[in-house]
């Protein structure tokens, strides 16, 4: 350390030297620029026009396959409209020189308490390999929800695949079988996955190639991969052309429940990813998930992904691919970058021991004449600091949807999310800024940058070790950005006093990672989750700005010690920040204005109890669009009718009873197995139903599900712990015959049961009025579908 000498001869320190503003200024654009360089790496490509080289996959060529099976409306399992598209694909597949069958099935697939089955028709292909080491099963489902006609999810990745069939037909043949899984009844509950778990194709095992349709706008994103998945991560690693996907969302997708077509096959011992569309979530199930509402560049990137891994995948040996370990990975600036999770302990140990030694460094070569403001009761408490803009910066992205909800009640019926997300998500970035920079503009004459970077550093490594033991894949957020920072701040430390520029190189070289890491992962989990549960997004849009601290304290000229100054000279950039941040949320409100092209929703069904002859209207809205609150006003005392997921209706109303057929419920048969109950009921709808339920006000502990001409499906059971209805089973195209069901009920004694039939459609209902022009269908999410006529009988 410098001295020099006070006039009674007596040396003390000299006062750190200070990196220059502009330098400073220089280094902390830099590594804004390397977070808004990851984030445009993560753009797709340029659609490719039908001239692209037959070998490569091309958006222009795939889309009138789209518009032909997504402009006529939805088409739901069991459909006139389901069946059309099945039609178009096999015609389209025969054409492509492939021999297509259609697999008529039934399959079921447990749900906690409930089972959702069906009846589903596959569109299968095989290309065959020259030396297959097993199967690679590229899959997409081309049936969707009753409200929507499925662009996104899933028909932009059906036609995507009849695309890359053709181009993977260019080539020579595969070394392995290649099966192309077209497949129905997904959206209710995987059915045609479970019936293609019984084909023959769909023994065994092998590799899955799984495109979904979460959103309808890019990036592409690979959110899932099975476990032991170190080899499929290395496929997707070499062959992907823009690959985007890390393992914290793979974690955070496994612990939701969500599922798709590889949750079954996994299931019967296949591993595989889910690669899908990660933007536009208010388009999910929409009825405006159109193609007119679709990016092409969203289908081009899906394309040229999934066209390389069915590539990589089928010429490799399928065997090495099923290695028995997993790894964290993260893609960024077009490339991946993975290590092995034995590794994620050990990282996120090593972290916080530099954080450890950061804070040590620091008080040693702290004090009041250094200008660092670095003492042990301040080191002690910087974390308590640094919490507060975290927790600020949660609690406002918390608020922001409640607040745009109780403005506009119109947002509460969008899934997660508005129409144009873009002005608001830029707000959550801009509230981070004014947050952190506030924050510090607060503290900076009793602590200075030194001890927050320490608090700050000290909560990405407690995320470090806590994820390493809950969620392996998201570890990386705490420890490689933890690590990087305390290195770098370690480093600043020590060459501060004479080399100050090289000083501010390692500072900002060891700030990049927490930027970039925390800005993709802010995309990665803040787009599939919406606005809606903005919070994990806003978490890390501030870590990313505590990142940038110490840069951002030499750029301000407070990063060495405390300065005095007037009070809007510091406090100019946080509050420009604050109000960039709110003019963002007006021009997202301005944005988001409802009108034809951006309706509002709402969600209304009939339902009549033929045992009592009355009916209901139902809305599942907490609070109805008027044009469903004029049938359903009232907050129903109670309800006991069993309607699918076991739900209630918020709200109700009173409808005329109609003279409908009622289902038939017919017991076949009744034994007794010891304390075992075993019945044989027939199920049948005189409606032609999209659905027809069973509920037992039992436990069911087995039993099958027989549908005429197929084989016997076992009766998958779990859950079962509400009190009123505990089993229910929904089956969705029923035959006209009905479905027969074997039930294993806990006890003695025939349980109450009911049957529940489901039509789709208002028509010709009395009092119905068609929606006003600008209203839509509530997104159909698993439940009873608006627009619906349901029949109960309890017997």
């Amino acid at each position: 350390m410098y001295a020099h000498h006070t006039q009674a001869g007596t040396a003390v320190p000299a006062p750190a030297r200070r990196a220059p503003r502009i330098p400073a200024a220089i280094a902390l654009v830099a590594v804004v620029a390397m977070a808004v360089a990851a984030w445009l790496a993560e753009l797709p490509p340029a659609p490719a026009g039908a001239g692209a080289p037959p070998s490569e996959f091309s958006a222009q060529r795939a889309w009138p396959h789209l518009e032909r099976i997504a402009s006529g409306g939805p088409t739901p399992i069991g459909s006139a409209g389901g069946d059309a598209v099945r039609d178009h694909l096999v015609a389209e597949l025969t054409r492509l020189g492939l021999r297509p069958e259609v697999q008529t099935g039934a399959g079921a697939h447990a749900f906690g308490g409930g089972v959702v089955a069906g009846l589903a028709e596959n569109v299968v292909a095989t290309i065959p390999g020259t030396a297959s080491t097993g199967r690679v099963v590229l899959a997409a489902h081309y049936d969707s929800t009753p409200t929507t006609p499925g662009t996104s999810d899933d028909k932009a990745s059906v036609a995507a695949i009849l695309e890359i069939a053709r181009a993977l037909l260019t080539d020579r043949p595969p070394r392995n079988d290649v099966v192309l899984l077209l497949s129905d009844g997904e959206e209710p509950g995987m059915i045609g996955a479970e019936a293609f778990s019984a084909h023959p194709l769909g023994r065994g095992g092998g590799v899955m190639i799984n495109l979904e349709g979460p959103g309808n706008a890019a990036p592409s994103a690979v959110y899932n991969v099975t476990p032991g998945g170190a080899g499929l991560v290395g496929a997707f690693a070499r062959a992907m052309p823009y690959p985007v996907g890390e393992s914290a969302l793979v974690d955070a997708y496994r612990t939701t429940s969500f599922h798709s077509d590889l949750t079954v096959l996994e299931e019967d011992g296949w591993i595989g990813v889910d690669l899908g569309f990660a933007g536009g979530r208010a388009y999910y199930h929409h009825p405006r998930d159109t193609p007119a509402a679709f990016d092409p560049a969203a289908l081009q990137m899906q394309g040229d992904n999934a066209l390389a891994m069915v590539r990589e995948v089928a010429a490799a040996d399928l065997r090495e691919l099923r290695e028995p370990r997993d790894e964290a990975f993260f893609a960024a600036f077009g490339l991946v970058f993975r290590y092995t999770a034995s590794l994620v302990t050990p990282l996120a140990v090593l972290a916080a021991a530099a954080v450890l030694a950061y804070a040590v460094l620091a008080r040693l070569r702290g004090g009041p004449a250094s200008g660092l403001a670095v003492t042990v009761p301040r080191l002690l408490l910087a974390p308590v600091l640094a919490a507060v803009p975290i927790l600020a910066g949660v609690a406002l992205a918390t608020g922001l949807w409640p607040l745009l909800v109780a403005m506009e009640p119109g947002y509460g019926d969008l899934v997660s999310d508005p129409y144009v997300p873009g002005p608001y998500r830029l707000a959550l970035i801009a509230m981070a800024v004014a947050v952190v920079w506030g924050w510090y503009v607060l503290l900076r004459r009793w602590s200075g940058s030194v001890t927050l970077t320490v608090g700050a550093l000290f909560w990405q490594a407690v995320i470090g070790v806590a994820a390493a033991g809950l969620m392996p894949g998201a570890s990386h957020y705490g420890s490689l950005t933890a690590l990087a920072g305390a290195a770098g701040g370690c480093a600043a430390l020590l060459l501060r006093e004479r080399r100050p520029g090289l000083a501010l190189v390692v500072q900002a070289v060891g700030a990049v990672p927490g930027m970039v890491l925390f800005t993709i992962g802010a995309r990665s989990l803040g787009t599939p989750t919406g606005l809606a549960m903005a919070a994990p997004a806003a978490a890390f849009y501030v870590f990313a700005a505590l990142s940038a601290l110490p840069l951002l304290a030499a750029v301000t000229g407070t990063g060495s010690r405390p300065v005095r100054g007037r009070w809007w000279r510091v406090a100019a950039g946080p509050l420009v920040a604050g109000v960039l941040a709110v003019a963002l949320v007006g021009v997202g409100v301005k944005a988001n204005g409802f009108g034809q092209d951006r309706p509002r929703l709402a969600h209304l069904a009939y339902v009549l109890d033929a045992a009592t002859g009355t009916g209901q209207w139902l809305s599942m809205n907490e609070r109805p669009h008027p044009w469903a609150a004029e049938k359903a006003p009232n907050v129903p005392a109670a309800w006991d009718l069993p309607l699918p997921y076991q739900q209630v209706p918020p709200r109700t109303g009173p409808a005329p009873a109609l003279d409908l057929a009622a289902p038939e419920l017919t017991v076949l048969q009744e034994r007794r197995e010891g304390d075992t109950t075993v019945l044989r009921v027939r199920a049948r709808s005189h409606r032609n139903a999209y659905q027809l339920n069973l509920h037992a006000d039992a436990r069911i502990t087995g039993g099958t599900i027989e549908v005429p001409g197929q084989s016997p499906v076992p009766l998958p059971v779990s859950g079962q712990d509400r009190e009123a209805w505990p089993f229910e089973v929904q089956f969705f195209a029923p035959p006209a015959g009905g479905v027969e069901f074997v039930l294993r009920v806990e006890g003695h004694g025939r349980p109450r049961m009911a049957v529940a039939d489901v039509t789709l459609g208002l028509d010709g209902v009395p009092g119905h009025r068609p929606r006003p022009p600008g209203v839509d269908m509530t997104p159909s999410g698993g439940g009873l579908p608006t627009d619906s006529v349901t029949v109960v009988r309890v017997v």
